[in-house]
């Protein structure tokens, strides 16, 4: 069965919907855990639906405390990404992405620091990729990010370490980016018109296929009133008496 967005995702996609099943889209059959679909369209942006995992690198969530406790034991202090000052990304204050390790990225035309949007339902966010994860799992993200996707992760203080479990969608834009991690204003900056020209791609593409539609059904029903005046249906003339 082919691939359909579910819920109201599908209400920010919008004929996106359609560009997925384009028959220049190169779906992308690599297994990763956590992973639903993923293709690339045909601009090159990738997509993909996927859990979404928290990463809690660069944050103090990552860092140890006075005692050598931290309350993420998987966290680091580093992410992939560093800012323009060469700072590593807080993942607290910083909405970024992350994709598998192991050449993923390069092998797809994306470099550190690349837009992309996320959507959770009907909420959105721009995010920078920012971080490798796994090679073999897809889908994680920022507690930044979480938290402007309405999953509040920080309560009191203390980290509740529990990622979305499924039905998040990226779109990341290739070469988008400037090799740095990006503020979540920049982010925003760079990727909402990306997306706005994505959406227009799509709605183009869909206006194109309906004028062909209606044109080759213009045409068949032209053909079909030829073909009635040339051959008109035969009466006869018990039709005629009763009529």
């Amino acid at each position: 069965m082919a691939y359909q967005p579910q819920g109201l995702a599908v209400l920010i996609l919008d004929k996106i919907v359609d560009l997925i099943g384009d028959p220049r889209t190169q779906p992308i059959s690599k297994h990763f855990i956590g992973k639903k679909f993923m293709c690339k369209l045909p601009n090159g942006q990738l997509y993909f639906e996927s859990k979404l995992a928290l990463d809690t690198d660069g944050s103090q969530f990552a860092i140890p405390d006075a005692t050598g406790h931290k309350q993420d034991p998987t966290g680091q202090e580093a992410t992939s990404a560093r800012d323009k000052d060469g700072n590593f990304l807080d993942a607290d204050r910083i909405n970024y992405f992350v994709l598998p390790g192991g050449g993923f990225a390069a092998r797809h035309g994306i470099r550190i620091g690349d837009i992309g949007i996320v959507i959770n339902g009907i909420l959105t966010a721009f995010a920078c990729y920012g971080d490798d994860g796994p090679a073999n799992s897809l889908g994680e993200g920022s507690i930044s990010l979480h938290r402007e996707l309405g999953h509040e992760t920080v309560v009191n203080g203390r980290l509740k370490n529990a990622g979305l479990p499924g039905g998040v969608i990226t779109i990341v834009f290739p070469g988008s980016g400037n090799s740095f991690g990006r503020t979540n204003q920049e982010s925003a900056a760079v990727g909402r018109p990306l997306f706005q020209g994505l959406l227009k791609e799509a709605e183009n593409l869909y206006q194109l296929r309906l004028a062909k539609l209606q044109q080759s059904l213009g045409q068949e029903l032209l053909r079909e009133e030829e073909e009635i005046i040339k051959h008109p249906p035969h009466r006869s003339l018990r039709d005629d008496r009763y009529r």
